[in-house]
């Protein structure tokens, strides 16, 4: 059953979790609500997962409790209401507790997730808005040539079709908001990446600054350059010289020498020798996937797409992030982000496949629940409400997944900014290629569907 009173269900998680006093930090990403506890040995993770609304409880970094989208904003403000938390201060500030030993050690893939994270709705909004803005543009052209519209000194000839028809200034406002998210993501990377390292996230905002500066030129590097892996690992090592610095400097003159020095020594070596060093990383990995992309074709496709589901069921998927951002600054547009959705299309069809195949009511409500909101934007409340509990439907939704993505590879579609999957996706595809998208979506879907139905058949499910 869904949520259906928030502020009864924050009680019980509170409840289950060991009271409020047990609590660190409570967030939440598109689809799950993040809880660092002092000690997780008080949470009753098995009550908690059997609450009402709740598709699944993992156990990593912390509680990762999934809801689903919409739910989870709502979830996680009724918890900080109780918890009498202000909920932009709900994540773990830089004098903070540490949060857990577990969280310090974090592989790279997770430090890199729990980076973007919070940065996705400002994303998924700008990519979403392009999106949108591509399709009107390119309509626009297509009238625009038809009626046989010429430009002007100060307008495109769809430029002025839209200004015709009042739509120029709200295609110019959607190209401003995407603008205002991309061109300074290293500003928010850089606030995020330090809140997690656990420095103060002004200055890594700093540093996510002089990365964009265009005064660059004047130290024989450029802006931009390294990208957003060049932010991440200047921060890492402002995290240290802070430390170090800390260390050395008087109590007394502490709170003018230490963020001063810190940020003039990193920002020394993020110019000479972080920037340029992870441009040419970055570059190698962008140039590495898309030889693997062109070399292995609809193959690797298929290996690709088949993976994602997992890694999306751990979380681990956002730690890719950074490398579809390099993929769009360096070549204009990201074919792994396109590979990636048709996880989403596996999941979805080989829900369907349990639906037709169940007939046990309460799997059946889950899917009517679950199918729809994956359908339109993201895979999360197929993954966790329908197909891991079935435990096959994932295996077959993931190879149905690989078959998307093969198809994807077939037709080279692209993605041209980040945003949701699924029909939400559909404006993000680059080149007008949408009903290539489309196939290859729905192909992964029947193939998932028509394989689970298969499966469930020959084991018996019910």
């Amino acid at each position: 059953m869904a949520i259906k009173n928030y502020s009864a269900a924050a009680e019980t998680l509170i409840q289950l979790s060991g009271g409020k006093e047990n609590f660190i930090t409570v967030e939440n990403c598109a689809t799950r609500v993040r809880i660092q506890y002092k000690d997780l040995s008080k949470v009753d993770k098995k009550a908690i997962g059997e609450m009402d609304g709740v598709l699944s409880v993992i156990e990593k970094d912390g509680l990762q409790v999934v809801v689903g989208p919409g739910v989870c904003n709502k979830l996680c403000a009724a918890i900080n209401e109780i918890l009498s938390v202000d909920r932009a201060a709900s994540t773990a500030a830089p004098d903070a507790p540490d949060v857990t030993e577990e969280k310090k050690k974090g592989d790279f893939l997770k430090i890199i997730s729990d980076i973007f994270v919070p940065v996705l709705p400002a994303m998924i909004a700008g990519g979403i808005v392009q999106g949108l803005n591509n399709v009107l543009k390119s309509v626009a052209e297509a009238r625009a040539a038809a009626a046989g519209i010429a430009a002007t000194e100060t307008l495109t000839a769809a430029q002025v079709w839209l200004q015709n028809y009042h739509l120029l200034n709200l295609s110019n406002l959607m190209g401003l908001i995407y603008a205002c998210v991309f061109n300074f993501l290293a500003i928010y990377v850089g606030y995020t990446a330090a809140k997690r390292l656990s420095v103060d996230p002004v200055l890594g905002a700093l540093i996510g600054c002089i990365t964009l500066s265009g005064d660059l030129t004047k130290f024989g590097t450029s802006a931009g350059k390294g990208g957003l892996i060049g932010v991440i690992i200047s921060i890492l090592v402002l995290k240290y010289i802070y430390k170090f610095i800390q260390k050395i400097i008087p109590n007394q003159v502490a709170v003018i020498f230490v963020p001063t020095l810190s940020v003039l020594i990193t920002a020394a070596l993020m110019i000479t020798i972080l920037m340029p060093v992870c441009g040419v990383l970055s570059d190698a990995i962008v140039s590495g996937l898309m030889w693997i992309l062109d070399k292995t074709g609809v193959f690797g496709g298929f290996i690709l797409a088949a993976c994602f589901p997992t890694l999306i069921s751990t979380g681990l998927h956002h730690g890719l992030t950074a490398i579809h951002m390099e993929m769009l600054n360096t070549l204009g547009y990201a074919p792994l982000i396109s590979v990636q959705v048709m996880s989403n299309a596996g999941m979805v069809g080989a829900a369907c496949g349990i639906f037709l195949l169940s007939k046990n009511e309460k799997v059946r409500q889950a899917c009517r629940g679950a199918i729809p909101t994956s359908f339109l934007c993201v895979g999360e409340p197929v993954i966790y409400g329908v197909c891991l509990p079935s435990g096959f439907g994932f295996i077959t939704g993931s190879i149905g997944a690989g078959v998307g993505g093969a198809l994807i590879r077939l037709f080279n579609v692209s993605f041209n900014a980040m945003g949701m999957a699924g029909m939400s996706a559909l404006p993000l595809v680059a080149d007008g290629k949408y009903l290539y998208y489309l196939i290859s979506y729905f192909g992964g879907a029947i193939a998932a569907c028509v394989l689970t139905y298969i499966v469930g058949k020959a084991r018996h499910y019910e």
